[in-house]
């Protein structure tokens, strides 16, 4: 009997504006909380994307809404979400949402993207 089980393990990548939306709210949380927070608030973040690689499926379905023709979820990290799409062991991060943010206006974003 085999004792190791290897897992299906995806990659991510970030879209050129999802890193964007991650500079904003680290320098935000910055600016008004300071270094030390800034880099908690990252690193959480960061932390949370490297999970997805083993559960990507943690996010919450957005309803209605695709991404190059794949289902888009919301993980959702108290403050911010980060807005993700997967299909072929590839994770895509397409935004990091400001959930103070109108959230009516999220769809238009991603399909911005």
């Amino acid at each position: 009997m085999n004792k190791y089980v290897q897992s299906m393990a995806y990659r991510y990548r970030w879209l050129d504006q999802a890193l964007d939306d991650l500079g904003e709210e680290i320098g935000y949380v910055r600016n008004k909380f300071g270094k030390n927070a800034a880099w908690k608030a990252e690193s959480k973040i960061r932390t949370r994307v490297e999970q997805l690689c083993i559960f990507p499926n943690i996010g919450v379905l957005y309803e209605n809404l695709l991404y190059n023709g794949n289902e888009v979820r919301i993980l959702h990290l108290g403050q911010v979400s980060v807005i993700y799409s997967f299909h072929n062991e590839l994770i895509t991060l397409i935004a990091v949402w400001n959930n103070r943010r109108d959230e009516t206006k999220l769809a238009d974003v991603i399909g911005s993207r």
